[in-house]
């Protein structure tokens, strides 16, 4: 990115936080298009992190698979050389609500991480990795708080993921409680009683 799209970029998002923290309202699909349209004339990438608070993910989030293939086939139709661009949304409780950040990102499913237990022992993270109660997850926990399938990790286009499956007591990423969260190295996850930490596979 140039040095001036930078500054229209960093201009932009301050305007918005402000305007988000006084006016509050609904973030809606086609500001978040037009966005993405602008993030992508200035930062050459395949993908692209859509990152808005837990309440706009909460609106969103049902029709997510939706909204991520339309905002992906607009970016490829409304910019030419983003021919496989994709579009991926994520909740962060660090964003206004009703406004949202963009990020041209790294595709980091070949990382390899895993959990470490609190006595070391470590599992290496994969796509579709359950945590769970049940006996046939490929983490056990055995934790009356914990339900029989209660999370299970995804890996897609912004990485790693934590995905709640329902559960009655809730995933925890560093202390807040999500629906689905990236994983990055030194993330801490609490299911239950247990802590696992997100650290490079030993």
């Amino acid at each position: 990115m140039n040095v001036f799209a930078r500054i229209e970029s960093a201009c932009a998002r301050v305007v918005e936080d402000a305007f988000a923290r006084v006016f509050p309202s609904a973030l809606d699909p086609a500001q978040i298009g037009r966005r993405l349209i602008a993030t992508a004339q200035a930062n050459a990438s395949d993908t692209y992190l859509v990152r808005v608070h837990p309440t706009d993910y909460a609106r969103l989030g049902p029709d997510r698979d939706f909204l991520e293939g339309r905002w992906s086939a607009m970016l490829r139709e409304a910019v030419p050389d983003r021919t496989t661009a994709r579009v991926v949304l994520d909740e962060d409780p660090d964003i206004v609500a009703g406004s949202l950040a963009i990020e041209a990102v790294v595709d980091e499913r070949m990382q390899t991480l895993a959990f470490e237990r609190a006595d070391g022992t470590q599992i290496a993270l994969f796509d579709g990795l359950s945590i769970g109660r049940s006996g046939d997850n490929d983490v056990v926990l055995r934790d009356a708080r914990v339900s029989r399938r209660h999370a299970h990790v995804a890996a897609d286009a912004s990485g790693w993921s934590i995905v709640d499956d329902d559960s009655s007591n809730g995933v925890f990423v560093d202390g807040a409680q999500v629906r689905r969260a990236r994983l990055d190295r030194g993330s801490v996850v609490t299911i239950g009683e247990t802590l696992l930490r997100v650290v490079d596979a030993g």
